[in-house]
């Protein structure tokens, strides 16, 4: 029984078939989300942006004007990112036929989803899942800026490595850790921007536009061996029946390649510029402190 999207070898035809695997994973996604929203009360994270705020690492939260945030309708977003990316059509395509489709699989599970399952999942279940004693060691190590950035570039590169690829993708076992590897890792990766505590998440926003830049440059590594790479990398793409005659594997492999750099820095630069813009509006929102030597004016004019 085929359950999860792998490489077959058959023809590729546009007739819509089944993956029961992809579709359970979709539905523990959104129970686990009803389960733990119930426990805690609703999806309403109570949190607002005010001037009157003090800068800090939990700068921008007031308690006076608490407009509901639409969690829910994050955590839907990112629940479809990852359904379209394991999925048929792209999730076939990409397991076993086209490589190009295989990077925006993991474009949507690493880079896509992941940010919107963190901004979906409300900030009371967050903290829940600190004070867990199981999960929230796991939490608090992710939070740490050298250890996400180290686990998110290992799954990078590991499932990018041609006898890796070639290995796991033949089986839905493989294709499986291959897929898991890169949400877990894209969840690693964005949690210490995104996580909910300031005491977990103590990087302030210049910092964050740091720790986002330098992420962009490692996946340079990959994509240049793409792109440039004089024949192709991959036997499971090499001999995989062609689904579009005009495109070669080789040029296959150039798209993979131009997608992850080019696409795949999209929404970490968009979060980077969310984040530039929100420092920079309270930055001038704040008034400057008063400079010593006008304080010594003023007690002398009485």
């Amino acid at each position: 029984m085929t359950w999860w999207c792998s490489a077959t070898g058959e023809l590729w035809t546009w007739t819509w078939r089944a993956y029961p695997g992809v579709w359970l994973f979709v539905g523990l996604l959104l129970g686990c989300y009803w389960w733990a929203v119930r426990r805690t009360g609703g999806p309403a994270d109570r949190r607002t942006v005010g001037p009157a705020t003090v800068a800090g690492p939990q700068e921008g939260i007031s308690p006076a004007r608490p407009p509901v945030r639409p969690s829910a309708a994050w955590y839907l977003m990112g629940v479809l990112c990852v359904w379209l990316a394991l999925d048929w059509p792209i999730g076939a395509l990409g397991a076993g036929y086209l490589a190009s489709f295989h990077t925006v699989s993991y474009i949507l599970l690493a880079l896509v989803a992941p940010p919107c399952l963190i901004l979906g999942i409300p900030r009371a279940v967050q903290l829940q899942g600190l004070g867990n004693p199981l999960l929230g060691p796991i939490l608090r190590l992710a939070a740490r800026p050298w250890f996400a950035l180290t686990l998110f570039n290992l799954v990078l590169f590991l499932t990018h490595i041609p006898d890796v690829l070639d290995g796991l993708m033949s089986s839905q076992i493989g294709a499986l850790l291959i897929d898991l590897g890169w949400l877990l890792g894209g969840l690693a990766l964005w949690w210490p921007v995104m996580g909910p505590s300031p005491e977990l998440v103590t990087m302030r926003r210049p910092m964050k536009m740091a720790y986002l830049f330098a992420s962009t440059l490692p996946p340079i590594i990959p994509s240049a061996f793409l792109t440039f790479a004089q024949y192709p990398l991959y036997a499971t793409y090499e001999l995989a029946p062609r689904v579009f005659p005009i495109l070669t594997a080789q040029q296959d492999q150039q798209v993979a390649g131009l997608l992850m750099k080019l696409v795949g820095d999209l929404p970490v630069w968009f979060a980077f510029g969310v984040i530039f813009f929100r420092w920079a509006r309270e930055s001038t929102s704040t008034p400057p402190p008063a400079h010593p030597d006008s304080l010594r004016v003023v007690g002398s004019s009485r």
